[in-house]
């Protein structure tokens, strides 16, 4: 496959980037060696939906009434196209902006919200989840969506609350209401639990089913020519023009002014060493190649969501950072680590100048089950961990929570290890990570 050197077509996109899609068995690399003719081509915003796909749907039935549920199934797959279609219509002028507490009061009423891992850019969000992208002026991050019984549109995002005016779903939300109460975890809000007006739910449960399995670091004792397959991925070019250097562990192969380094600690690393002149930054066709980069290098064609961009600066030319964090299910994976996340990607253009990804895999297990995680309250592990908070009162530190999820915290070993379910808490500044179970502090970023 030819090297990129100018902007790819939508069609060009599609089809690169779906080549390798099924080369991935579970997230991670198979090293499939079938001919190109057998490959399936797909379509490069169904990978956008899935990197875009909200973390979680919250059904809305009355006041303490509430089921939530990170198994989507077909939900978003079958209104993305119409919420985006109808965000599209969004300006400053038909977004009119609610206070909290009519908000909160919403969720008393029947109603569904989705909910995404981190903040999105409202640009985004818009201009990526549809088929068709334009302009628009919004200038929003947007973290939750709320669709009232009449499809009406409301929209969170920063600590802020809108409603978008005239402006209503065609879908009906019936149905999806019913499936998620069936299969959802009865839930509860902070204004409800604790009257604190904050739009942060928790469970109303005390225990959480699911499915147990185990993380491997996916470079630990792989095979040579394993590491040949990757790197002649990475660089596009057959082994036999890529120069090979190993220290310390570390594999490290050149062509010309690309440079891929495997660790045994497993962690990828990609760098573009060549000139480029790129003197503006375009969002979107920086992520069309960070995605591109990933599924086309990578093979993962699912499992990971998009967390947060940055703008980046080299040699006076501009471009982004792209943060990409994995997800088991719809459940995030957080590494144990305050510098880095799964996959960081910086693009410039169509030029990805760095990549680096911690690679992990599910361990072959074919006996996986389920298993019932206890979930001890939040108030009462914040009492458990007071010397954390100078000894302030459970109450006071909620209030000043400015996020709770359930995540999984991977410590991405080279023996097989199953993650482990904590409350990911964030709080003045601070993210803290307590076990659900013991209350215990494993770990503040």
């Amino acid at each position: 496959m030819k090297k990129f050197h100018k902007s790819l077509s939508t069609l060009a996109i599609i089809f690169l980037i779906l080549l390798l899609v099924f080369q991935s068995k579970n997230l991670w690399l198979s090293f499939d060696t079938r001919d190109e003719s057998e490959k399936t081509i797909g379509d490069v915003n169904e990978f956008l939906k899935e990197i875009l796909t909200p973390q979680r749907v919250i059904a809305n039935f009355g006041e303490r009434d509430h089921y939530m549920t990170t198994d989507l199934g077909e939900y978003w797959k079958e209104t993305a196209e119409d919420i985006s279609e109808k965000l599209q219509r969004a300006t400053s002028e038909n977004l009119k902006l609610i206070d909290t507490e009519e908000y909160l009061n919403l969720q008393k009423e029947k109603s569904l919200v989705f909910k995404f891992n981190s903040p999105l850019s409202g640009s985004v969000f818009v201009n990526l989840i549809g088929d068709d992208r334009n302009s628009n002026d919004i200038n929003l991050s947007v973290d939750s969506i709320y669709i009232s019984d009449t499809g009406e549109i409301y929209i969170s995002g920063s600590k802020s609350f809108y409603k978008l005016i005239d402006i209503k779903v065609d879908f009906p939300i019936e149905d999806i209401l019913s499936e998620v109460k069936a299969k959802g975890l009865r839930a509860i809000n902070f204004y409800e639990a604790y009257g604190i007006k904050k739009d942060i739910y928790i469970p109303d449960e005390d225990y959480l089913s699911l499915q147990e399995v185990s993380y491997v670091s996916g470079l630990y004792n792989l095979e040579e020519g394993k590491k040949s397959t990757l790197a002649e991925r990475f660089l596009d070019v057959p082994i036999d023009y890529i120069r090979e250097i190993t220290v310390d562990g570390k594999n490290t192969y050149i062509y010309e002014n690309e440079y891929l380094s495997l660790s045994s600690e497993g962690i990828i690393e990609y760098s573009l060493e060549s000139l480029f002149d790129v003197k503006s930054r375009d969002l979107n066709k920086c992520l069309d190649r960070a995605v591109e980069f990933i599924a086309q290098k990578t093979g993962i064609s699912s499992g990971i969501y998009l967390e947060k961009i940055e703008p980046c600066d080299y040699n006076e030319n501009l471009g982004y950072r792209f943060f990409f964090n994995l997800k088991d299910g719809q459940i995030p994976l957080v590494l144990p680590s305050k510098d880095h996340s799964f996959i960081e990607i910086d693009v410039y253009s169509e030029f990805v100048k760095n990549y680096r990804e911690y690679y992990i895999r599910k361990d072959d297990n074919p006996i996986y089950k389920r298993e019932k995680i206890y979930l001890e309250a939040i108030h009462r592990i914040i009492n458990k961990n007071s010397d954390l908070f100078d000894d302030k009162k459970a109450m006071d530190v909620l209030a000043s929570v400015d996020n709770l999820n359930l995540v999984y915290l991977s410590f991405s070993s080279q023996e097989a290890e199953a993650p482990m379910l904590v409350y990911e808490m964030t709080y003045m500044g601070n993210i803290y990570y307590f076990n659900t179970e013991s209350g215990k502090l494993m770990m503040v970023r």
